[in-house]
């Protein structure tokens, strides 16, 4: 009899609360989506490091147990509350409150089984899209293959487990603390006004704002300085000072905008302003508490994807400044001829360029740097000079177009870093330690190699016969090959070069002082693509759920209260209001409540995507294409944070003409 009603009560929950019910299942399936990609020894074996991709997923899915935890007890303890009178009338008629407790736990456990069951096969499909998103990051001629692997299924039961003990601890928990008198207003008991707080709304809300912006001054000065790494301890209070704003301005702001509605006349009367008003405010004096969690979940899903944009574009853009060609070494001149020999063994040379780089002592660059950020540039001690002819090669190389200069001109490449040196007065003229003097024709930032100077962040390009004057710094060699290069080669290459790069110290320590000289292209793109793939999963992850888990909430709390709001909809029906009228007003309702959580963590979202930019912004294409990625961002949590409005929308309208 019990597991009967049980399942009928569950069967009637599930039509209730099917929003919820689908963002469960869904958040479950992404679980087990990652579960399966994360035990994948294909995409395990893609790089290096994707083999760190398991653990961070189990350390992401420790934090969305919680993350879930919350939304699963949220739901069970506004539909007890929904059903209080239902429990109470139980409990009058004779039955044991320990029978009504396993009845709504086992109602529970059969919404999460069969959340769990369809999690499964929506999760594999999750993983096959997965696989081909992983395919077009690593430029794969086929799927990745993925292996309906039991242990991602029992990794998922774990999960599942977890959670609903959790869950039903704290439902069972609750259901044996109340009495009968509780169960009948329980549902009223979060609508008593608080007359005595009120005096303190307006001092909260200046508070709020204080940490606020103080919170966001103190992130952005921990990004102000290039070059210097941001405090930890500093940004961890930032984000406390942010949660604590969160909060105290979704307790406050009701009582500012009601004030505010009601002290402006032209305001107060205009159209269904007041009617607005003040649903606005009596829900947001009953769950204050939980729309700045919802607020504070919506900042992180904002950041998480400004950070992942953010460091794609920073991995995109360093693969062609850090490996533009195939192979590049920066070697002595007599091991050239071997090293040629050794890529012959493994590919197909198409292009190859041999050149040197110069140097000599008068340093007019490094000590402009010096006088400009207090430091010298990498770890070389000299400037660099490469010929116009061998900067040519390169730039054909790369398929861009040559340039000129005359006998006593010179170009400056440098990184976006030091693109500040443009307006050097000092390196308008440079004079070389033989006192021969060059005018400044080309300043060009875009489009640097470190394959061009590794230890600089810079070159410095002259005719070719200055360098007859210089002393040759180091020899190079530029390979592009037939075909792709690999992780696997880099790895060969490296242990190839052990004699002419490492060595025994006197304490028997194997030391290589210098195999960053040796660049592999197919390495550099396997590893950045893992690092893209590793961090572009897990922020969509956190995302999606962040985003799902906001939305159902919200649904869930104006669907529920649909019933209550169909007699103030009748009322204003029979006063002479039209049907579309009285549309427009249930879209004005539900869209001030879904757009509060979200103006907050957008003005939040775009100060911190600023200031981080700042760091960013030498390793990304463009100093303004941050803008470009949080528009990306925002449109793409609008467009799931409005399917559940609109389907909230839908059903409230439903439910109110019903």
């Amino acid at each position: 009899m019990l597991s009967k009603l049980a399942f009928l009560n569950a069967k009637r929950s599930s039509k209730d609360y099917v929003i919820y019910f689908i963002t469960v299942m869904m958040a479950f399936s992404l679980m087990f989506a990652f579960n399966l990609l994360s035990n994948s020894k294909e995409v395990l074996q893609l790089s290096y490091v994707m083999k760190s991709f398991q653990l961070v997923m189990y350390i992401v899915n420790i934090f969305m147990i919680l993350v879930i935890c919350f939304l699963i007890n949220y739901t069970t303890k506004f539909m007890f509350e929904k059903r209080s009178k239902e429990f109470g009338t139980y409990l009058i008629l004779g039955i044991k409150k320990s029978y009504i407790t396993k009845m709504f736990l086992l109602e529970n456990i059969i919404l999460g089984s069969f959340s769990f069951l369809l999690s499964l096969p929506i999760g594999y499909l999750f993983s096959i899209f997965a696989s081909s998103i992983i395919m077009n990051i690593f430029d794969l001629g086929q799927l990745v293959k993925i292996d309906f692997s039991i242990q991602a299924i029992l990794t998922l039961l774990l999960y599942f487990c977890i959670i609903y003990f959790i869950v039903l601890f704290l439902s069972r928990r609750r259901v044996k603390k109340i009495k009968v008198y509780d169960l009948f207003y329980l549902e009223k008991q979060n609508e008593k006004r608080r007359k005595k707080e009120a005096s303190y709304q307006g001092l909260f809300l200046l508070i709020s704002l204080i940490l606020g912006v103080t919170s966001l001054d103190l992130f952005d000065r921990e990004f102000h300085t290039l070059g210097r790494n941001p405090s930890l301890i500093m940004i961890f209070i930032c984000i406390l000072f942010l949660l604590l704003s969160i909060y105290l301005l979704s307790i406050s702001i009701s009582h500012f905008i009601l004030q505010l509605v009601l002290k402006n006349k032209k305001i107060k009367y205009h159209s269904d302003n007041l009617f607005i008003a003040r649903c606005f405010a009596s829900k947001m004096k009953t769950m204050g508490f939980t729309i700045g969690t919802l607020t504070a979940f919506i900042a992180f899903t904002l950041i998480a994807l400004n950070l992942s944009s953010l460091f794609k574009g920073m991995f995109d853009y360093q693969l062609e400044v850090v490996a533009p060609y195939d192979i590049s070494l920066d070697i002595k001149k007599e091991d050239i001829k071997k090293y040629e020999e050794f890529i012959k063994e493994h590919y197909t040379i198409e292009e190859e360029l041999i050149y040197d780089s110069y140097y000599e002592n008068n340093n007019n660059v490094m000590k402009a740097i010096a006088r400009k950020s207090g430091d010298e540039a990498g770890w070389r001690e000299h400037d660099q000079f490469i010929k116009l002819s061998d900067y040519n090669k390169l730039l054909k190389l790369r398929g861009k177009k040559e340039v000129s200069l005359l006998e006593d001109e010179y170009l400056l490449h440098v990184t976006r870093e030091y693109k500040t040196l443009k307006n050097d007065k000092d390196l308008k003229e440079i004079t070389l330690s033989n006192g021969k003097q060059l005018k400044q024709k080309y300043f060009f930032t875009e489009g640097y190699t470190y394959a061009w100077g590794m230890g600089y962040g810079f070159t410095i390009v002259v005719p070719d016969s200055i360098v007859e004057n210089l002393k040759i710094a180091d020899s190079h060699l530029i390979v592009d090959t037939k075909e792709e290069t690999t992780e696997a080669f880099y790895d060969k290459l490296a242990k190839f070069s052990d004699d002419d790069f490492c060595y025994y110290n006197e304490n028997g320590q194997y030391l290589c002082y210098s195999i960053a000289n040796l660049i592999v292209r197919g390495k550099e793109k396997s590893q950045n693509n893992g690092f893209v793939t590793i961090i572009a999963f897990v922020c969509f992850y956190i995302a999606f759920v962040f985003t799902a888990v906001v939305g159902t909430i919200l649904a869930i709390q104006q669907l529920s209260d649909s019933t209550k709001y169909k007699y103030r909809y009748q009322v204003l029906s029979k006063l002479g209001v039209r049907r579309d009228t009285l549309h427009k007003t249930i879209f004005k309702q539900l869209s001030i409540f879904f757009l509060f959580p979200l103006l907050y963590p957008t003005i939040i979202s775009i100060c911190t995507l600023t200031s981080m930019n700042r760091i960013f912004k030498v390793s990304l294409e463009k100093d303004t294409v941050y803008l470009t990625y949080f528009g990306m961002n925002i449109f793409l949590f609008l467009i799931i944070y409005f399917l559940y409005f609109l389907s909230t929308y839908f059903g409230f309208k439903k439910n109110v003409e019903e």
